[in-house]
């Protein structure tokens, strides 16, 4: 039976990965989710250069040391936790393995949470 995706995600995300294969086949689900734009770091230094040149939405980590690293690089960036350690507090985390449609309600919700926290701003 194939699973029903709504495909109309269309944000950028960033993977944090040291898992070239698991990059890979995030990156393949997120694009068959409607996201625009999907860019991958191996490592903390990679992630912060693109942080600075790319305007990221939402990230998902599969190593827990970068769960901490990219809050401390992007405060108010959404992070998904695939690391399956439950002890990040705060942070949505998705247990592996998973469907397709759990990985796009889980960025939902974390986006959806992050925004909500997130200090409302006023136009002049």
């Amino acid at each position: 039976m194939m699973q029903q995706v709504s495909g109309g995600l269309g944000m950028t995300v960033l993977i944090y990965s040291k898992s070239r294969p698991l990059q890979q086949a995030l990156q393949s689900s997120l694009y068959a989710l409607g996201c625009k734009a999907v860019v991958t770091a191996n490592t903390v230094e990679e992630a912060r250069s693109l942080l600075s040149v790319q305007h990221v939405e939402a990230a998902l980590i599969t190593d827990a040391g970068g769960v901490h690293a990219l809050q401390q690089m992007s405060p108010d960036l959404p992070i998904l936790s695939l690391t399956g350690d439950e002890t990040q507090s705060g942070i949505p985390s998705l247990k592996k393995p998973f469907r397709i449609q759990d990985l796009e309600a889980s960025l939902i919700h974390s986006v959806s949470i992050n925004t909500a926290q997130a200090p409302a701003t006023m136009a002049l």
